[in-house]
């Protein structure tokens, strides 16, 4: 029987890599930011499901700017405290970058009513804006905040996706990262959600052989195409997706 699967586990050469990368003394890290690891590792991380790991990384990314940070969101928090459905993102960007004075964070959704919720559960900080992500992210390209060349994390979460046809919402996503191109630098974080691995495999009795390579597949699948062409690997990939020097 052949069979077509979505699934969240990483392939061990990628694990492998991930932990390397990662090792080193987290509490090198937690000094930077010590009141947002608290917060962390407290109350959200125990709740964020499959996206614990990735967004640890996320957020280690950020801690070790040591200095003000420059985010931008595509799809704001839409319900209170709907950690494992959402990650509630918006929350914990504005969490971290409150910590650091001088730092630039946006957030967009299409929805008017996510954003006026959005802004009920994030402090002043923030600019929430309402409208079309991709309009807005080549008008924020064209008139950076005056301080940032580049942005730290672009976080890709906007268009809801059908995991059964992916194209709209990975198009969208894709679109996305062009019209911010020009805020993307070497060192910038691109993060999409909602972007598990997907292969073919046999069923061989009560064994299940995979015939294709696991691939990048939801938000993220041309992202991730567009990644492998420059010959680009994620630095993770779980139920999120993330690539450092698109």
């Amino acid at each position: 029987m052949l069979g077509h699967a979505h699934f969240i586990d990483e392939p061990d050469d990628l694990c492998k890599r991930q932990l390397r990368q990662r090792s080193g003394p987290l509490l090198r890290h937690l000094m930077n930011t010590p009141n947002f690891w608290k917060f962390f590792e407290a109350e959200a991380h125990p709740k964020l499901a499959l996206r614990q790991d990735s967004l640890r990384y996320v957020f280690e990314h950020l801690d070790r700017r040591n200095r003000p940070v420059f985010i931008v969101e595509t799809g704001c928090v839409r319900e209170p405290d709907n950690w494992v459905g959402d990650g509630q993102s918006t929350v914990l960007f504005d969490r971290f970058a409150s910590e650091w004075p001088g730092s630039a964070m946006y957030s967009v959704d299409i929805n008017p009513s996510a954003t006026a919720l959005c802004k009920t559960l994030v402090s002043s900080m923030p600019q929430i804006h309402t409208g079309d992500s991709v309009s807005f992210l080549r008008h924020l390209a064209k008139n950076p905040p005056e301080s940032f060349h580049h942005l730290d994390v672009l976080y890709l979460d906007s268009y809801d996706v059908d995991f059964a046809n992916p194209h709209l919402s990975a198009l969208h996503h894709m679109k996305e990262l062009v019209a911010a191109s020009s805020l993307i630098g070497p060192d910038t974080l691109v993060v999409v959600d909602d972007a598990p691995s997907e292969g073919k495999f046999v069923l061989a009795g009560d064994r299940v052989n995979f015939v294709t390579q696991p691939k990048i597949s939801g938000k993220g699948m041309y992202v991730a195409d567009y990644a492998k062409t420059i010959g680009l690997e994620p630095v993770f990939s779980g139920y999120q997706a993330g690539w450092i020097g698109l």
